[in-house]
């Protein structure tokens, strides 16, 4: 992702082209799903959240300060609003299994034993993942899947430095038993 197109599209919104804000849509719907699933551990409530949060991010575009970039201010909103909906609907929000999202067929090989192979990991690390407390679901995809490193978690997620670390530690700890829990 690319700051400097970041801040071409975003001054093109904050000069009134509303349709430009279809290029932060196509660049961050994804991994904004991806860290939205990781706490709200539902599809559809998932999507729910992630519009949510493009909504917000639109309407808030002016007090967006370009000291941070664009996508960990964005990341920020999606956490927010995923913690926000999973506070209201504490009671009533089911666990669901899901997937993760399409990985490209680029990553695997064209041997089928090697993609069923790779969609049984896959689905073990979903599970596992959907097992453990949200927030330490979301700081190990974070740091492990999408590679961040701990003070971008922090901006990201509001954490401290300190409760990352923590956090990170117990969602390590607590993988490996719903990794191999059958």
């Amino acid at each position: 992702m690319n700051d400097q197109l970041d801040i071409f599209y975003l001054d093109k919104v904050l000069g009134g082209d509303k349709e430009a804000f279809r290029y932060f849509i196509k660049e961050y719907q994804q991994m904004a799903y991806s860290i939205a699933l990781s706490i709200l551990k539902d599809k559809h409530h998932t999507e729910d959240v992630v519009q949510n949060a493009f909504i917000q991010a639109f309407r808030s575009l002016r007090s967006f300060k370009r000291e941070a970039k664009w996508s960990s201010w964005f990341y920020k909103i999606v956490v927010n609003e995923s913690l926000k909906f999973l506070n209201k609907n504490k009671k009533k929000a089911k666990i669901f299994e899901h997937s993760l999202a399409q990985i490209p067929d680029s990553t695997t090989t064209n041997l089928a034993i090697d993609q069923i192979a790779f969609s049984e990991k896959k689905e073990k690390i979903n599970k596992a993942l959907t097992l453990m407390k949200p927030k330490e679901a979301l700081v190990l995809k974070l740091h492990y899947l999408h590679e961040l490193a701990l003070n971008e978690i922090v901006e990201i997620t509001g954490f401290s430095l300190s409760n990352v670390k923590v956090l990170l530690h117990r969602a390590r700890k607590n993988f490996i038993p719903f990794y191999t829990k059958e």
